[in-house]
């Protein structure tokens, strides 16, 4: 066999390799990628369990509690969210020290159906769960920033405060 008929031979394996670790393994180098550092979703939590009839009241009460108002409610087939006005908070000092003029916050709570708990009087369970967005104004424009005690302080109370809520309704 010749060295371009071996050259070629080689290109064949190396390929049929990729593609084996790419139809075994499809999942794995996709989420490696998408997992960096910064891609890293702190500012999602876990908030409980509500029913149709209490998901929105619970939400609200709990969102007026800490200054937060409803901008947007949205009830779908398989999910049901409200959407927060931005908060606009004063910067602390590190934020100030750093230039930052001002940081806004928004929440979004999201209800997914658990189509299994549908009950004949009381509609559908929610699985629950919060998002927050925040986001720091550098002098030229707005950037996420989920590093703030003060914010994460907050969060933590509104989470453990969702949290009790629905575990009240059981």
């Amino acid at each position: 066999m010749n060295k371009e008929g071996s050259d070629i031979k080689r290109s064949k394996y190396i390929f049929l390799i990729i593609g084996i670790c790419f139809t075994l393994f499809p999942g794995c180098s996709l989420i490696k990628s998408l997992q960096s550092d910064s891609n890293k979703t702190v500012n999602k939590y876990y908030i409980g369990r509500a029913n149709t009839e209490t998901f929105q009241q619970t939400v609200e009460k709990v969102l007026l509690e800490y200054s937060y108002h409803i901008e947007e409610y949205d009830n779908g087939p398989t999910s049901a969210f409200l959407v927060t006005r931005w908060k606009i908070r004063e910067t602390e000092e590190f934020e100030a020290e750093n230039n930052y003029k001002e940081s806004k916050t928004k929440l979004i709570i999201t209800g997914m159906i658990d189509n299994q708990s549908f009950e004949r009087n009381n509609g559908f369970s929610y699985e629950c769960f919060l998002e927050v967005r925040n986001f720091i104004y550098d002098g030229n424009t707005f950037v996420p920033d989920y590093k703030n005690i003060q914010l994460n302080n907050e969060i933590n109370e509104i989470v453990n405060r969702f949290i009790q809520s629905f575990a009240n309704m059981d």
